[in-house]
């Protein structure tokens, strides 16, 4: 989908594209410079404290109002929080340009936390050695999304610079544990942060996604009985067990797909992938496997239940033990665990996105290209849980995420800056 082109407006402040431009333009070497900083600063989820601390001593040498603070256990009783294992007890970060009002002009929100590097021999270089070369900033985070979250922070440091008045706050969201369920910006939810809406600068290459997919983390445990490799027939192998269920999934995948249809998706394309990533069977090469246990996502359609979803999928599990004699007597068991990440949107017509292509347009010279996106994220808790619109848009293409080498346009990362701070010249007009 894309909004229609329109004239430039002018904001009341006198901004205008240009204006963003030259101004982005002296703060390049600091946007640069923050960029590589946030990736310098190792943030795997579940250890973003140290990170956390640098972002908010720069927040407060631009005279911002800083709120970091450590998420309550409490938290834990939240129906959207996901148990990752991890101490719920890490530092949230929240800044504020502007005096506090029970309802922002806008949140521009940012993950600091990564995922791990993976095998050293993977990278050309140390993962955490932030460097520029060849018009690319490379290292871990740099596209997911610590380059997003360094154009947010600048976003409203050019804004300050401009002279434009914060009538309304503007907040700056630096969120921890959002790879493994959001912890960070449910905390700020249950905070009280409220906005007319929310940026989240993800890696879209710069598109406009509304609209997401949810993702359910599953296990299943194939029972199975043991005995000796040699004398096979007298047990029986989880493995050759699993094999239908695994088919009996595949073609429940297919059969969903057939009746979905949506304006921010294309016909035919696998919105709610159903994957198995992860897989456990036996203790003994020379042992018929005694059990086992497959882990994976079950992808969730825009608008749908995922308590009907999650009863559909165990469904097509027990259908499948049905036809099996040793299944029907030993069922799977299904388990869902961890990451359980409900769908999101925000409506079409809503002003946000509106504002957001007009801005776009006029910094890019072109409407966005807009879509939804088949992974979990942020979004879903601001529309389910603070009901308030939000947007995924920032720099960077998702393809790169979580890779080896990974890296960030940095054309893209001055646009991005650029685009946001002419949005938030232009909600602090409204």
């Amino acid at each position: 989908m894309a909004w229609t082109q329109r004239e430039p407006s002018r904001s009341i402040d006198g901004v205008t594209p240009s204006h963003v431009r030259e101004c982005l333009a002296s703060l390049r070497d600091e946007l640069y410079e923050l960029a590589l900083d946030l990736v310098r600063t190792p943030s795997v989820t579940g250890d973003e404290d140290a990170a956390q601390e640098t972002l908010a001593a720069r927040f407060r040498d631009w005279g911002l109002d800083v709120d970091l603070w450590t998420v309550e256990p409490s938290l834990k009783a939240h129906r959207a929080y996901c148990d990752d294992g991890l101490p719920v007890e890490r530092q949230n970060l929240v800044a504020r340009w502007g005096e506090p009002r029970e309802t922002a002009a806008l949140i521009l929100n940012g993950h600091i936390d990564v995922v791990p590097p993976g095998e050293r021999e993977r990278w050309d270089t140390n993962p955490f050695d932030a460097r520029i070369h060849q018009g690319r900033l490379h290292g871990r985070g740099s596209c997911d999304m610590k380059g997003g979250l360094a154009a947010c922070c600048i976003a409203v440091r050019a804004a300050m610079k401009l002279g434009i008045t914060p009538k309304r706050p503007i907040l700056i969201q630096s969120v921890i544990g959002e790879e493994t369920g959001g912890l960070g910006t449910l905390a700020a939810i249950e905070r009280g942060y409220r906005a007319d809406g929310a940026v989240i600068a993800e890696p879209t290459s710069l598109h406009m996604c509304p609209v997401q997919a949810g993702a359910l983390s599953f296990k299943l445990h194939v029972p199975g009985k043991a005995a000796h490799g040699a004398m096979r027939r007298w047990g029986v192998s989880a493995v050759e067990k699993f094999w239908p269920v695994f088919s009996g999934l595949e073609a429940f995948e297919k059969k969903r797909h057939e009746s979905f249809e949506h304006p921010f998706y294309e016909a035919g394309q696998l919105v709610a992938p159903l994957s198995v990533g992860k897989i456990q069977a036996g203790n003994w090469p020379s042992t018929v496997p005694e059990e086992l246990v497959a882990e994976g996502r079950f992808g969730i359609f825009p608008g749908e239940d995922c308590e009907e979803a999650r009863r559909a999928f165990e469904a097509v599990v027990k259908q499948v033990g049905d036809r099996d004699d040793w299944l029907e007597e030993n069922p799977v068991r299904v388990e869902w665990f961890e990451g359980q990440f409900e769908p999101g949107e925000t409506d079409a017509k809503a002003p946000l996105l509106e504002e957001l292509s007009t801005c776009h347009e006029e910094v890019l010279g072109k409407a966005p290209v807009s879509h939804g996106v088949s992974y979990g994220s942020d979004l879903r808790l601001f529309t389910r849980y603070a009901e308030m619109p939000a947007v995924l848009y920032g720099p960077g293409d998702v393809a790169l995420a979580h890779a080896a080498n990974e890296w960030l346009p940095l054309d893209e990362l001055v646009q991005a800056a650029e685009v946001l701070t002419l949005l938030i010249a232009r909600k602090l007009d409204a």
